[in-house]
């Protein structure tokens, strides 16, 4: 049995209208496809500290009277002691009057380096004195003769 929409009394038309607000609707950003579950990493800039704030955290750090007052002001903070050393050292650096790392480990390497360089360089020497001696007394030449006149 087929009505017309003139047809339908006050009362269908309401049912109708229960009946269509309380249908599941199909929304057509659901049909898309899915968020992705992943939880999505924030990117957080790194915090950079002054050169004053670097100091009064120092001097405030340093003003601490024990362990457990120092571990609070830095938890209060959001720091690590690591930073403290970092920033100890830079401190030192600066009242020394050095910029940038130093390159002490490499020259005291290269010092070490040309000191037993020239322990064996002596050595040698000494191997080829004690060498040319012998074969004077025994009245051989190490080298051929036409080669001692010559080049050595």
């Amino acid at each position: 049995m087929v009505q017309t929409i003139a047809s339908i009394n006050d009362a269908q038309l309401e049912n109708l209208i229960n009946i269509m607000s309380t249908a599941p609707q199909l929304d057509k950003s659901s049909s898309a496809v899915p968020p992705d579950p992943q939880v999505q990493p924030s990117k957080q800039e790194r915090r950079k500290f002054t050169n004053a704030y670097k100091l009064q955290f120092l001097e405030r750090y340093d003003a601490c009277h024990n362990v457990l007052d120092r571990g609070a002001l830095l938890r209060r903070e959001g720091l690590y002691y690591s930073c403290v050393s970092t920033w100890r050292k830079q401190l030192s650096m600066a009242n020394n009057g050095s910029s940038g790392k130093s390159n002490t480990k490499r020259s005291d390497h290269l010092l070490r380096e040309n000191e037993q360089l020239k322990r064996k360089l002596a050595q040698a020497e000494a191997i080829i004195d004690l060498q040319k001696k012998v074969s004077e007394l025994l009245g051989t030449h190490i080298l051929p003769r036409e080669s001692i006149g010559g080049k050595l």
